[in-house]
């Protein structure tokens, strides 16, 4: 399956169009049956799989709870749509950040299977189980797959743990105007303004985060940015991302 626009230069929709479609084909199942698991109209599937609706959040969430099988294929459309973004920048941000959510998601339940199979060959057979190196696989490549969409996407955005950065992309660079290296391995609180630590610290001990700080750019000069973040990860290993997003007009130049 191929990415393609309808007529609003949507990239995504199209193409659930045609996993549905399948789905429909493979479980030979109607639009209302579907409609029933998903606990949405039979007109919305109906839509969806025409291309006349976009599909939000909610919708590829429920899809992919009801059919887990298609789940990877899912990923492959927004990964794809990802890609082409240079040539349709009609994508949502909305659907950009299902796509790093279900990414992380995916790594955190790869890591999670890998850490259970660990333990059978710790405390079990010593033989070691066939599906281990297969789900070893695959999380590589759900992580080939974040990484590809967190340094090629045009949103800012950076990779935090115990509020020290550990990743920033070229976007959140470009955007305040410091290197990769001025940045990585130093406290948010460093580029916060003094005023606004009190409500930054609280915000960070959060899971999700939705605030606006102000920001030192490398000029000196603050700008208010809108910075959305999520918690990840097991077994205590947690880190967040966050989407950064300036919130003034005629923000001052790098």
């Amino acid at each position: 399956m191929q990415p393609s626009l309808n007529n609003k230069g949507n990239v995504v929709d199209i193409v659930i169009g045609d996993i549905i479609r399948k789905i429909r084909n493979d479980q030979a199942l109607t639009q209302p049956q579907i409609a029933e698991l998903l606990g949405v109209s039979a007109i919305s599937i109906h839509s969806y799989e025409k291309g006349k609706r976009n599909a939000g959040v909610s919708f590829y969430k429920k899809l992919i709870g009801a059919f887990p099988t298609y789940s990877d294929q899912i990923s492959q459309v927004l990964t794809n749509a990802a890609k082409t973004e240079k040539e349709s920048p009609q994508m949502s941000k909305e659907n950009e950040q299902l796509l790093i959510r279900y990414q992380q998601e995916k790594i955190d339940s790869l890591e999670k299977q890998l850490a259970e199979k660990n333990t059978l060959i710790n405390h079990g057979p010593k033989e070691k189980p066939e599906t281990l190196d297969e789900i070893s696989d695959m999380l590589n490549d759900a992580s080939k797959q974040w990484s590809w969409v967190f340094y090629h996407t045009d949103k800012p955005m950076s990779c935090t743990r115990k509020g020290i950065l550990r990743n920033v992309n070229p976007a959140l660079c470009k955007l305040l105007g410091y290197t990769e290296d001025e940045m990585l391995g130093k406290s948010l609180l460093e580029f916060i303004h003094p005023d606004d630590h009190k409500r930054a610290i609280v915000e960070i001990k959060k899971s999700t985060r939705n605030i606006q700080l102000r920001i030192c750019k490398s000029n000196g000069k603050y700008c208010n940015m809108n910075i959305e973040a999520q918690e990840f990860g097991v077994n205590g290993n947690v880190f967040s991302v966050g989407l950064i997003t300036c919130c003034e007009k005629g923000c001052p130049d790098i």
